[in-house]
């Protein structure tokens, strides 16, 4: 059947212009690619420490789990630069925070400015499952009221949406394994529907907890060694992975409108529930089966057109079978005998990541269509007696392959849940656009951070990136590095070719703010000083109106840039108490926020203001001791405070202005009403409201 026989389903194109992981081995899409090419297998032993904890004892039958795929310190998170206060931060699912910087350097990669996109109908939508966190929390004894927000699932897509203000859809979708899948399937629907002009689709899972571990493994579904024999003989289970991903996603024709760079073409999407056609944990080939053809009709494509399919591939025994069945007959034998589908499973890099695994397989077939190359699978020697892949017409792709896709050809990747939810996404390629080779004779590259520190670090990690030889030009790298978000802190980078770029960005990872080659401007055309007027304005206004006006036209945006380096602070996994709970639990009340600092005098605030000498000094206090005690009800931090912007604007929600009230009238012997938190919204008339009243007692 030809496409053109499927057109009255047929979903419009959907354009993928924005990326970013952090998976086990991978803190970026770049360093995930190169992983796979390479044949990595980033399964490795549990990071020490990370099960400390245990409360329960360890199942009586069962080895211990001694392997999974770990990410780095999921217990880092800037949340200066998210204005989240430590306090809140504390209290925070580490999945939450994840997201929150993975939505950034997705965005950032679709070279969108965060500030454009504030009140726009973009929506959120997330794949999870996993709760580590708020058992750890609940079971450590020790309640804060920001734990309520902090560990509750909906909020893994809401922080997102509020951070951003994004005022489309924003949904957490838990259908187990295929859970990011199923938010990507929602996110289509939406952008189809018009209920969102683009979306931010993400999938997250941490193991944080041994028990639930403990808990897959007497279920039956763990390898003993550790790793995922996808379609293989020795296929006995999987190792447990975790990490997370998120993509940003555009109706292919506004990309196209707008200039986006296109990774691929999401073409259609399908998903199906096994429907008690089989046991609740074991897959059903005809659903899996109905799910591809599905999509497929979606998407208007045939067999014939199927390049690769990623694999759900666990790498079990029974799973394996049904789902080499189900592509056989989908896809392998309606293909010429002798021309077979391939195929592979990400797992067999980094495990399963459970809630985020089709996340990951969907990051992986975006780069294979995006880079023209198909990475290995790994661990198949001979296959598994019950998949005759020649019968099958399927093909395990063991080696990497450099194949250019065709604008014909499409990618399906799989995921598919506990219970029964089947996912299945066609993608294809974008028709490839001439490259842009030319070299624009000059340009300027803006890098900006909250920090001097996150400025160098830009720049160090520009000239560590594997920029592909020939593309881009050092234009389109400008043009996109001028589409992100301007901060406080700047330097420009002006040259006229690569080794030019190059010195520069030493320059500022050394320190500097202005690097121009130091003969740049002798005996040159007079137009070079425009470019080092437009960077001198940049670095010090932060305007880049000039650095704009003198871009060239027909610019493409450069994906896989590094993002912003996030500072990374630690905030410690809440620990389980061992000790065992009695049956009446008698009630205590969570410690309180640290005490602000106390004055080094002894001297209590009232006399310190009445002590004051003038007026002046008398407000000075105050102020002072508002900021002191607000510091204090945040745990140490509170991000942007500006005594001019209002307490809704800083980000301080109504709970915590009212513990911050209490301890007002606490210092001040004060009785003010709660009223006082609306009438004098900021720092600055919240000072001068409590200095009038001061003034009212003391006379």
């Amino acid at each position: 059947m030809t496409s053109e026989d499927r057109g009255g389903n047929r979903m419009t194109p959907v354009a993928v212009i924005g990326m970013s992981c952090r998976f086990p081995g991978a803190e970026n899409t770049v360093r995930f690619w190169e992983n796979l090419i390479a044949g990595t297998a980033s399964v490795d032993a549990v990071p020490e420490g990370r099960w400390a904890d245990r409360r329960t004892h360890a199942p009586a039958d069962a080895a211990p789990v001694r392997f999974g795929g770990f990410i780095k310190d999921p217990e880092l998170f800037d949340a200066d630069f998210f204005g989240v206060s430590r306090r809140e931060a504390q209290y925070m699912d580490p999945q939450q925070r994840i997201l929150m910087e993975l939505a950034w350097e997705s965005i950032e990669d679709a070279a969108v400015r965060t500030e454009d996109i504030r009140g726009a109908r973009w929506g959120v939508f997330v794949g999870a499952g996993a709760d580590d966190f708020r058992l750890r929390y609940l079971m450590a004894g020790t309640l804060d009221r920001f734990g309520h927000t902090g560990t509750s699932r909906c909020m893994l897509a809401n922080r997102v949406s509020h951070h951003f203000g994004l005022r489309g859809p924003s949904e957490v979708i838990d259908s187990g394994q295929s859970s990011a899948l199923a938010a990507l399937h929602r996110a289509l629907s939406s952008l189809r529907l018009g209920e969102c002009e683009a979306a931010v689709v993400g999938g997250v899972n941490l193991n944080l907890l041994q028990e639930v571990t403990d808990q897959v493994q007497l279920w039956g579904g763990l390898s003993p060694d550790g790793r995922c024999y996808t379609f293989d003989d020795r296929a006995n289970g999987y190792a447990r992975g975790e990490g997370g991903g998120c993509v940003v996603l555009k109706p292919l024709d506004a990309a196209v409108r707008d200039g986006d760079h296109v990774y691929c073409v999401i073409r259609g999407s399908a998903t199906t529930n096994d429907g008690a056609r089989s046991a609740p944990g074991v897959p059903s080939e005809e659903a899996q089966r109905e799910v591809m053809l599905a999509a497929q009709a979606v998407a208007g494509v045939s067999a014939a057109d199927v390049a690769y399919i990623e694999l759900h591939g666990t790498g079990t025994p029974v799973g394996d079978p049904i789902e080499a069945r189900a592509i056989g007959a989908v896809v392998g034998q309606a293909r010429p005998q002798g021309d077979p589908v391939r195929v592979g499973s990400v797992k067999t890099n980094i495990g399963h990541l459970e809630s985020a695994a089709g996340m990951a397989g969907l990051i992986k077939a975006c780069l294979m269509l995006h880079h023209g190359q198909v990475p290995p699978s790994l661990n198949f020697v001979r296959s598994n007696a019950g998949i005759p892949l020649d019968e099958l017409n399927i093909r395990l792709a063991t080696r990497t392959e450099d194949r250019l896709f065709t604008p014909q050809d499409v990618v399906g990747v799989s995921s598919f849940g506990m219970g029964g939810t089947n996912v299945h996404v066609v993608l294809g390629a974008l028709p490839r656009e001439p490259e842009n080779g030319a070299e624009s004779g000059a340009a300027v590259w803006c890098l900006s951070g909250r920090t001097p520190e996150a400025v160098r670090e830009t720049a160090r990690a520009l000239l560590d990136h594997p920029f592909r030889s020939g593309t881009p030009s050092i234009a389109d790298v400008a043009w996109t590095l001028g589409n992100r978000t301007t901060w406080d802190h700047r330097a420009a980078v002006v040259g006229a070719d690569w080794a030019e770029m190059r010195q520069g960005l030493e320059k500022v990872s050394a320190g500097h703010a202005f690097a121009v080659p130091g003969d740049w401007l002798n005996g040159a055309p007079t137009a070079r000083g425009a470019y080092v007027q437009a960077a001198g304005e940049y670095v010090y206004a932060g305007d880049t109106a000039g650095v704009r006006a003198l871009m060239g036209e027909n610019l493409h945006k450069v994906p896989s840039l590094p993002a912003y380096p996030f500072e990374r602070v630690s905030f410690d996994l809440p620990h389980p108490t061992s000790v065992e709970i009695p049956q009446e639990i008698p009630h205590e009340a969570a410690p309180a926020p640290q005490a602000a600092p106390a004055d080094p005098s002894g001297t209590s605030f009232a006399e310190q203001w009445s002590g004051a000498r003038t007026d002046t000094d008398r407000l000075w206090l105050t102020r002072a001791m508002l900021e002191r005690e607000l510091v204090a009800v945040l745990g140490g931090s509170v991000p942007n405070l500006d005594p001019e912007l209002s307490f809704n604007d800083i980000g301080i929600d109504s709970m915590t202005l009212l513990e911050f009230l209490d301890r007002i009238n606490e210092v001040t012997s004060l009785d003010m009403s709660e009223t006082a938190l609306f009438d004098y919204p900021t720092i600055n008339e919240m000072a001068a409201r409590v200095h009038k009243e001061m003034d009212s007692r003391n006379g």
